[in-house]
């Protein structure tokens, strides 16, 4: 075991961890859910020393990730949208309209820190560098989050597109 007890439990035990985030969030979500597990587990590093301390602390944190997945993808299934989108699909949308409609969409099914690089980088027109630093996170993992921030609006977009035709 090297000093970096976390890791090496993530790495030993990857997929028992992500067989556990799949059975509470679904498999769709068990990749997001070990990312976002192991992101709080970093922050907590430097006071894990023992292999057994690690993984009962992952699995606590992988389980209760899940869990949050879990309900946030319960509520943002019934998400209804702004009642000024619904007119007719030949009919453009105001810039306006659809910032406002982006701003509120995100806000209800985005995590904290997903709602965060979106705001930064798309939002406020920070680069990826900018944001990440900001965020105190890797320009790679800012470039991530923002991924999968996009494709969740995208996704509910794409679930409730017939309120806009």
């Amino acid at each position: 075991m090297s000093t970096n007890a976390i890791t090496d439990v993530f790495t030993v035990f990857r997929s028992r961890l992500r067989s556990l985030a799949a059975r509470i969030a679904g498999d769709d979500e068990a990749d997001d859910v070990l990312h976002d597990a192991f992101c709080r587990l970093w922050e907590r590093q430097p006071s894990v020393q023992q292999e057994e301390e690690a993984l009962r602390l992952s699995t606590t944190v992988v389980k209760n990730t899940a869990i949050d997945a879990f309900r946030r993808s319960q509520t943002h299934s019934d998400v209804v949208l702004p009642d000024n989108i619904d007119s007719p699909a030949d009919e453009p949308h105001d810039t306006e309209d659809t910032y406002a409609i982006v701003m509120r969409l995100s806000r209800r099914v985005l995590s904290p820190s997903q709602l965060r690089v979106f705001t930064l980088h798309d939002v406020n027109g920070l680069s990826y560098r900018e944001t990440a630093v900001a965020c105190g996170i890797t320009e790679a993992n800012a470039r991530l989050i923002l991924s999968r921030a996009r494709r969740t609006i995208r996704n509910i977009y794409i679930e409730n597109r017939d309120l806009y035709e």
